[in-house]
């Protein structure tokens, strides 16, 4: 029987799919949100998507933050129009 892995954040909070996160790529921050849980790293999809860049990737959980709800909603509304 396969076990749900358990991944925790850099700060040491649990993330889950559908936890947004934020997270670090070719010297950059992005916002992503958890789609799947693999063994050892989280599948995360970005939240702005990029042309030269790819719209998923995979991150260990302690190189990623959990972000709250509340905070991404704010991210999304002022960067929507651009």
């Amino acid at each position: 029987m396969l076990e749900t892995p358990e991944h925790k954040d850099l700060l040491g909070r649990k993330v889950g799919v559908g936890s947004f996160v934020a997270f670090t790529q070719n010297n950059r921050l992005f916002v992503g949100r958890v789609i799947k849980l693999n063994r050892q790293m989280l599948r995360i999809e970005r939240i702005k998507h990029t042309k030269w860049m790819a719209d998923q990737t995979n991150k260990y959980s302690h190189d990623c933050v959990v972000i709250p709800d509340k905070d991404v909603d704010f991210y999304i509304l002022r960067n929507i129009t651009k």
